[in-house]
């Protein structure tokens, strides 16, 4: 389904496919004197009036010189858990707040899945930054003025709501449906109310899953059978036409990703945010080589070893954790902010001219487990198992006992079945043998109904601990 050109099929928009092309396209030297000069503002502001920065870098012994964007290194790394202790040491914005509580003009909440939720407050400057931002990202997707985006993103209380805010900026049609509400989608996309969805990878997996099965639901009435054919697929009773995911991993591994465009007839292309940094930082273009940065001139990113944390060369082919500054962000501004999301580096140039790197993610840190010294990621499983359509749905996870890192073999993996296949040993040998054979390790399958392995509207969670 990957196009030949810079537009998605059908795309005869006049505007150019670049938002910013004098940004996104400019030569790495400039893109690296506007960051330089970002940083030196942002330096200033952090000393004068970040009292959680001012202490981190007194205790990693900076003293008051100056530290360039060069020697950045020479700075300590921010984690999540630094910015909540932050959050309770001066309620309700923190000890990183840098500017007065009354220039506080919008507060997003994070999910709070891993304990209590934090608050991410923004000026009026730091939304204009996430719209610009998050404009280049969807823009780079395929999404123009043209378009008619049927989204799947909340408008609160997550940052994945300012999505809207940017739907705005682009001039598209937008139509919101509330996470998780499947009938609303189902009937948006049959009474051709959208030709892009946005969603996770899951949610189109599951989408494509449920037209497998029956064709009917997404038929508008009158509508003759869906043909099948070269770049069609059941789908084609709707004007569907792109899919764009994000949120989690999936959209840019090749087994679920074929799967979606094969069965809806659309192009699938990814984005990618995280919510401490801003909701929308990478954009996959329609060549799907993998997501373009995009925030340039607002967000310096690093690749470092997961293990060391020695910096690494963002090249074609390195393999390393993403850690992100804010050089523009006014309210609370971040140094260093270790991601968690192991990416890999699939190239610095692209034939549709933007001049950012492109990266893949393999898999969140915290979901990763070592298996007779090998470090696994479970997207890595995702890539073997959707291979065995249609016997399973394309979901899966692995089950952790306790808290420990390494995992002994056979390692528990639940793979998500329909009623046809939730007994079925020889699927269950087919898929022990094709993971031992493709990533090195003895496994034990369970094969778990649809009704009993969790909600599809949303997100997977790829690790559960039983």
């Amino acid at each position: 389904m990957a196009t030949t050109t810079s537009r998605l099929k059908g795309d005869d928009c006049e505007r150019d496919w670049i938002w910013e092309r004098e940004v996104e396209a400019a030569p790495w030297e400039e893109t690296r004197r506007l960051s330089v000069g970002a940083w030196e503002r942002q330096y200033r502001r952090l000393r004068e009036s970040s009292p959680f920065y001012q202490r981190k870098f007194r205790e990693a012994g900076v003293g008051n010189s100056f530290v360039s964007l060069a020697d950045l290194s020479q700075l300590p790394f921010t984690t999540k858990e630094e910015l909540r202790q932050a959050l309770d040491e001066d309620p309700p914005f923190g000890s990183n707040l840098c500017v007065s509580p009354e220039q506080v003009k919008r507060v997003y909440q994070t999910s709070g899945t891993t304990g209590t939720p934090s608050v991410l407050a923004l000026t009026r400057g730091d939304m204009e930054t996430w719209t610009t931002m998050g404009t280049r990202t969807y823009y780079a997707t395929g999404i123009h003025e043209h378009s008619s985006v049927l989204t799947t993103f909340g408008a609160g209380p997550f940052v994945a709501g300012h999505t809207h805010f940017v739907l705005l900026r682009i001039g598209t049609r937008s139509v919101p449906v509330a996470p998780g509400d499947t009938e609303r989608v189902v009937f948006g996309l049959k009474a051709g109310l959208a030709d892009t969805l946005l969603s996770t990878a899951s949610f189109a997996q599951y989408l494509a899953n449920r037209l497998e099965k029956d064709p009917s639901p997404l038929r508008g009435e009158g509508d003759p059978s869906p043909h099948r054919g070269e770049g069609q697929g059941e789908g084609r009773g709707t004007r569907l036409s792109h899919v764009v995911t994000g949120g989690e991993p999936g959209g840019g591994i090749p087994a679920i990703r074929d799967h979606i465009q094969r069965v809806l007839g659309v192009t699938v292309t990814e984005v990618m945010g995280i919510g401490d940094v801003a909701p929308s930082l990478f954009g996959e273009c329609p060549h799907q080589q993998g997501m373009h940065f995009c925030g340039a001139g607002h967000i310096w990113v690093e690749l470092i070893d997961p293990e060391s944390r020695e910096p690494m060369e963002i090249e074609t082919g390195a393999e390393g954790e993403l850690v992100y500054t804010a050089l523009t962000r006014e309210a609370m501004p971040i140094v260093r902010f270790l991601g968690g999301d192991i990416a890999r580096i699939e190239g610095t140039t692209c034939e549709c001219g933007r001049t950012s790197f492109r990266q893949r993610v393999l898999g969140r840190r915290d979901d990763m487990f070592i298996v007779r010294g090998v470090n696994i990621y479970p997207s890595a499983i995702l890539s073997v198992v959707g291979e065995f359509r249609p016997r399973v749905t394309g979901r899966a996870r692995v089950v952790r006992t306790g808290p420990e890192t390494s995992i002994e073999p056979p390692v528990p993996v639940e793979v998500e079945v329909t009623e046809r296949h939730n007994s079925d040993p020889e699927l269950i040998q087919q898929l022990e043998g094709a993971i031992h054979s493709r990533l090195m390790f003895r496994s034990k399958v369970d094969l778990v109904l649809e009704s009993d392995f969790g909600e599809a509207g949303y997100k997977t969670r790829l690790t559960v601990r039983k």
